[in-house]
């Protein structure tokens, strides 16, 4: 029996190679080149402001990006003149890091105004930076060293990629920063043929070598992009150059999903098969249950005990061998090894469910973290996991065995909502279902003390349910107990006012797939209460979300975006200071939308306030023309957010103050 590559190429051995090629991906890494500085310009040296943009904080005097699918590198320059002190931001640089990625060639160097060079003697360290709703995005990070006002900072680097296959690549062409001068260049395998798609708003093609192979352009004077918050991932927007390898027989993109879709559609049957070892293995799970969807249920958890290798560290070849880790052939393998990547316990999973009669089928999905589907980009891979479908009783469920501590009937958010195509039907692309706001939920109680200073203390506890504790414990395995620790604690400092503190004391729900995860942190607020004259006025809200992202006033070019469907339940209860009572209480407030709803309710209660907040949001994209709504409703939540209980100092209080 042959693996489920194998498969593949033999497969389309008597057609066109080049429609797997970028997805059967070999390892390997070519040797480094190195590449020198490009000589520095005088009047560069000395530039003080930059006319074609005035007021700019810095310019990108040079940018280069050489894409070699040769030898299988990306090569980057970037050369940036700092022209005043918040432009010095710009001397730390985030490199986004890919699996199976290495970088080498690296150097970097501050270059002043008067020409003496300070060359970064380091190496780019490994970091992690917290997105939206606990996301975190892997980066490689540096800071030039001495940058001043006038200083110019440059870096290059090579990327080498350990899978040696061909490649959707891009040339990113509008940058945060304004262009002077930019050059493009890609060598592209001759044996496949190679397609290219500008982006809305870039007019310019590349120049063709089709002797060599190359395709190189040349720009200057691109404005900067100007992003917009909450809006989806840049790279859809920004002006680019997509390149993808296609079949010259197949004309139009309905063609090519279609016979794309067929071919993998057999591939994946052919992996899945029909064994009696399935079969046994799915009896044995499922036991004496009769019930349809509580059979699934068990053999969603059977597929789930499979050591899932996409969430451990990348391997090397060599500890590949030493651990004596193979490539399944057929889920029979996966069943006999115990281990799998995520689509191989996917394609297992759809193997035990048919073979207890249900109809299950894998789904090939779009994931939408970094970047949307676009159908017109003729790349498989942007398919990139699998999920399935199964039918119960008469309604499909679509089911990700795949992700670790994804439990039943959840999919993951980047899974949701996005491009499609299911093996039952192959070719036609279809949309994941969408999140609903009972799909995540951030619970958080507060039991707190305030004093007349208006600093507040106390213990809070959090909750994350859902699509939010799933994020929370994916996250968790690329970092210890301490740097968990540390991460749910800036987390809640960000959900708190400035100056805020959160030591968080306990945790637990780590390894348990449908539960919550519970944390307790004790948590100091140093100006939460303002004065007026004797009365202390009191927010309502302890926690403050980041809705202000989407009340800026004004047209909205981009749509707004949001990972994820949620819901956020708050209770806090506020002790008074001695001496204080109640003058009034936040009045109730709601707003409700066809997307979302809110809503609070403040009491006292002998020498507390007791203050409950409910926010349901069930939207994840708005279209620029939905934005008055979105903002609309927010600013009903920031008003209700801002009202305020008023305690009043009492006379005993004042009297025992004077005396």
């Amino acid at each position: 029996m042959v693996s489920k590559r194998e498969f593949c190429v033999n497969l389309m051995s008597y057609a066109n190679k080049a429609l797997l090629a970028g997805l059967l991906l070999l390892p390997g890494i070519s040797i480094a080149e190195q590449r020198a500085w490009l000589p520095l310009d005088q009047q560069e040296l000395k530039m003080t402001d930059f006319k074609p943009l005035p007021g700019a904080d810095a310019v990108l005097l040079y940018y280069s990006n050489d894409i070699d699918d040769v030898d299988h590198t990306d090569f980057f320059y970037s050369r940036i003149k700092i022209l005043t002190e918040s432009g010095k931001r710009f001397a730390t640089v985030e490199i986004p890091t890919v699996d199976k990625t290495t970088m080498q060639g690296f150097f970097a160097r501050t270059v002043h105004p008067d020409g003496s060079v300070v060359e970064f003697e380091g190496q780019p360290f490994d970091k992690v930076t917290l997105k939206a709703r606990g996301v975190r995005l892997k980066v490689k990070s540096f800071t030039l060293p001495q940058v001043t006002i006038g200083s110019i900072v440059e870096y290059r680097y090579e990327l080498h990629y350990g899978d040696k296959g061909l490649r959707h690549h891009e040339w990113t062409v509008q940058h945060d920063l304004f262009v002077a001068k930019e050059h493009f260049r890609f060598r592209y395998d001759k044996h496949f043929g190679i397609r290219w798609l500008p982006s809305r708003g870039l007019e310019k093609s590349p120049d063709h070598d089709v002797k060599a192979g190359v395709l190189q352009m040349d720009g200057d004077n691109v404005a900067p992009f100007d992003a917009e918050d909450q809006m989806p991932p840049e790279d859809n927007y920004r002006q680019s150059m997509k390149f993808f390898y296609l079949s010259p027989f197949m004309s139009s993109p309905t063609a090519y999903w279609f016979e794309m879709g067929r071919w993998w559609s057999q591939a994946i049957d052919g992996f899945i098969g029909n064994h009696k070892e399935i079969k046994a293995a799915a009896d044995e799970a499922i036991g004496s249950e009769t019930d349809p969807e509580k059979k699934l249920h068990k053999l969603y958890a059977r597929a789930q005990q499979i050591r899932n290798l996409s969430y451990e560290r990348h391997r090397s070849q060599q500890e590949d061998k030493r651990e004596e880790l193979k490539e399944p052939k057929n889920i029979v393998d996966v069943l006999k090894h115990g281990y799998g990547d995520r689509n191989d316990i996917v394609l297992f999973f759809v193997g035990l469910a048919r073979s207890e009669g249900f109809r299950a089928s894998v789904v090939l999905v779009s994931s939408r973290e970094e970047r949307l589907f676009d159908r017109e980009v003729l790349s498989f891979g942007q398919l990139n996991s699998d999920v399935a479908n199964v039918q119960v009783n008469g309604k499909p469920v679509f089911l990700d065995p795949g992700t670790r501590f994804c439990p039943y009937g959840l999919l993951r958010w980047t899974r949701t909502g996005t491009a499609a195509m299911d093996m039952s039907d192959p070719g036609r692309l279809i949309a994941t279902p969408g999140s609903t706001s009972e799909d995540a939920m951030i619970s958080r109680s507060a039991d707190m003390t305030l004093s007349g200073d208006g600093a507040v203390k106390g213990e809070v506890r959090v909750e994350f349910s859902g699509a939010d504790a799933l994020e929370r414990r994916l996250a968790a395995l690329d970092t210890d107990e301490a740097g968990r620790k540390k991460e749910l604690e800036e987390e809640v400092k960000q959900w708190l006012p400035a100056n805020s503190k959160a030591d968080m004391t306990a945790s637990t729900g780590w390894e348990d797939d449908h539960g919550a995860v519970t944390a307790l942190f004790n948590v100091e607020v140093p100006e939460f209460a303002s004065a007026a004259g004797k009365r202390l006025l009191v927010p309502l809200a302890l926690f403050q979300p980041k809705v202000k992202w989407v009340l800026k006033n004004g047209p909205r070019r981009y749509p707004v975006y949001y990972h994820y469907a949620f819901t956020e339940k708050d209770h806090v209860s506020i002790k008074f200071p001695d001496g204080y009572a109640v003058e009034s209480v936040a009045s109730p407030e709601k707003a409700t939308a066809g997307f979302a709803s809110y809503a609070t309710k403040s009491e006292s209660k002998a020498d507390r306030v007791n203050i409950d907040r409910s926010l349901l949001f069930n939207g994840i994209f708005f279209p620029p023309e939905q934005y008055d709504q979105v903002r609309s409703f927010f600013a009903k939540v920031q008003a209700g957010d801002d009202s305020q209980t008023v305690l009043r100092r009492n006379s005993t209080a004042d009297a025992g103050k004077t005396n």
